[in-house]
């Protein structure tokens, strides 16, 4: 296997980041970031989560804690470790946890915000993964 960095496309304000494992390729993702820009109002309901699946089902879900003040950013990371988060004033950091997992061509790593508000949005998202050719 052979490792990469893989960048999510640009989305819109709330809509999820999608990153898909293109054919031909086996993925071992080591974990997955993303920094979200938040608008006024989404708190203290705000929750971030990490989806993996194809188009038919979901086979891992997994949270992370929103951190900081709005408006402002939080850089989300899932990969494995303890659940945290942090701020500073409207600057937040927040850890889910994400085990190692293989995934196949055609599987998706979708990241939402759960209860945001509509000027919430994904600026950037990455995926750091070990692949192979299958």
């Amino acid at each position: 296997m052979a490792l990469k960095v893989v960048v999510a496309p640009a989305v819109a304000a709330n809509t999820p980041f999608v990153i898909i494992v293109p054919g031909q390729e086996t993925w071992r993702v080591i974990s997955v970031a993303a920094v979200c820009s938040r608008g006024v109002g989404g708190t203290p309901n705000r929750a971030f989560q990490l989806a993996v699946g194809d188009q038919t089902k979901t086979v891992v879900t997994t949270p992370a804690s929103d951190a900081g003040t709005e408006p402002g950013t939080c850089t989300v990371t899932w990969a494995n470790g303890n659940p945290s988060s942090v701020a500073s004033g409207s600057t937040g950091v927040s850890l889910g946890p994400l085990a190692p997992i293989t995934i196949p061509p055609g599987y998706r790593l979708t990241g939402t915000v759960l209860n945001g508000v509509a000027a919430d949005q994904w600026t950037s998202a990455l995926a750091w993964v070990d692949y192979r050719v299958t």
